[in-house]
């Protein structure tokens, strides 16, 4: 952690700024969230993989608390218990977490994010905006060369319900993307890593076992298990002084919780195929199909991550500017559909990233799943790789609010490229992500005070009007 100097916390401010005021003209509204919160919230979804990077301790009132690692739980938990946000809400934020890397000690401590979270909308037109916001904010920050990578885990996912695997397998599978990227050299050294945390069960006679109970419900297949370890004292052995109906019911976790090896084979070389998938959208999409086929996987995830890119490609922020890459694995558990980082050329990590994250709310307690995405960038990352010191022009002033509004999908693209000209021209602009049509998009806006409107319908035609 290091202390900031006149100058360089100048040139932050002037960015952070700069950036902050084209979320607002995207209708992303400021929050602050606190920066000590219980540890629970932190952990609930992300789990092991941010635990061991978390400042945390006991306060003064015996609580276990840590200082903000990341914005996207917060503001969640903020969402849930406000309960009075009109959907979608648009949320932006800047300001310092905390994280320790063991493995780059010098690289850890306190930095600056600045980012964005959609919640309440899930359909293709809101994915767009996001990642047309990401790369807008980008290119604010003064980058010229970078790179949006892209993935689909919907897509990932369709092609291991083939293999029939356990969660537990598939979170193994998800979590050895990295490794399995680098091709079929790499699956004996993942095999091995399965084997060791047992999942496949190599003991012949706990296959056959396995196979005994498959189809039984828990009840039925206690008693088979039952019978079997009075059968096979030796077993029981393996269990120590537990009592019976412990060691019973351990047995059968142990059971459901391994997958045949030859499932267990069959999605890790899935897995390795599609991991290995990174090129421009049409190479890269035509291989992913390939797998899919072969895999005998139904992926209507897939036709939709297709639609998405000729989005992204009619958009002049994310045009020529998106790789797939199917070898991406964002660190935080919490993130379902697309996922997606930031990358340049002049520097080794990402500069930013996020994705869709439709589990968190009911994660942190929600009695349903709330569709959201967001992303966040490294404030400091993008000041060392900016072209220019800092930002020349200073955000105009904010006049009015607008909703534009797509009639179909197929005019997705030229509805954002509208958002973007309006927003030139110092104009906050709100996009109907929600699946409204005309009228109820007409209704939304004056509910909240949006002075006027353009329509864009399925023709392409462009109809600009006050709301009443």
């Amino acid at each position: 952690m290091y202390d900031l100097r006149w100058e360089s916390w100048r040139r932050k401010r002037t960015m952070q700024d700069a950036l902050c005021s084209t979320l607002a003209g995207y209708g992303y509204e400021f929050l602050e969230t606190p920066l000590l919160e219980g540890t629970e919230l932190f952990l609930r979804q992300s789990g092991g993989d941010l635990a061991s990077r978390m400042y945390s301790f006991v306060d003064a009132g015996s609580n276990q608390v840590s200082l903000r690692p990341e914005f996207t739980s917060p503001i969640m938990r903020h969402f849930l218990e406000d309960g009075s946000c009109a959907l979608p809400a648009r949320f932006q934020y800047a300001g310092p977490v905390f994280r320790y890397d063991v493995a780059h000690p010098e690289g850890s401590g306190q930095f600056t994010q600045v980012g964005a979270e959609l919640i309440g909308a899930s359909g293709l037109v809101a994915d767009a905006e996001l990642l047309t916001l990401a790369a807008d904010l980008a290119a604010r920050a003064g980058l010229a060369d970078y790179r949006i990578e892209l993935a689909d885990l919907d897509v990932f996912h369709s092609i291991l319900d083939v293999a029939r695997i356990s969660d537990r397998a598939r979170g193994f599978i998800l979590a050895s993307i990295p490794q399995l990227r680098l091709g079929p050299q790499a699956l004996p050294e993942v095999r091995e890593r399965a084997g060791q945390l047992h999942l496949d069960d190599r003991n012949s006679e706990y296959q056959e076992l396995s196979a005994a109970i498959t189809g039984l419900d828990d009840d039925q297949a206690r008693q088979v298990i039952q019978g079997f370890l009075q059968w096979n004292s030796t077993d029981i052995r393996h269990f120590g002084q537990r009592d019976p109906q412990q060691v019973v019911d351990r047995f059968l976790r142990k059971l459901r919780g391994s997958d045949e090896m030859g499932r267990l084979e069959q999605g890790l070389e899935l897995a390795a195929r599609m991991a290995g998938i990174r090129g421009e959208p049409h190479e890269a999409l035509a291989a992913t199909r390939a797998v899919v086929s072969t895999s005998g996987a139904y992926s209507p995830a897939l036709d939709r991550l297709e639609e998405l890119m000729e989005i992204l490609e009619s958009c002049a922020e994310t045009r020529g500017k998106v790789t797939v890459d199917f070898g991406l694995a964002r660190g935080l558990a919490y993130y379902n559909g697309i996922v997606f980082e930031v990358r340049h050329p002049d520097w080794p990590a990402p500069l930013g990233g996020g994705g869709r994250y439709d589990g968190l709310a009911r994660a942190l307690g929600s009695q349903v799943d709330v569709p959201a995405s967001g992303f966040a960038y490294t404030l400091e990352t993008l000041l060392a790789l900016a072209e220019r010191e800092e930002v020349s022009e200073r955000p105009k002033p904010i006049c009015e609010t607008v909703l534009v509004v797509a009639g179909s999908s197929s005019v997705a693209g030229l509805a954002l490229d509208e958002a973007r000209k309006l927003r030139g021209q110092g104009l906050v602009v709100e996009l109907e992500v929600g699946g409204r049509d005309l009228e109820q998009s007409r209704s939304y806006a004056s509910q909240q005070g949006i002075g006027r409107m353009v329509y864009i319908d399925s023709a392409g035609e462009l109809t600009a009007c006050n709301v009443e």
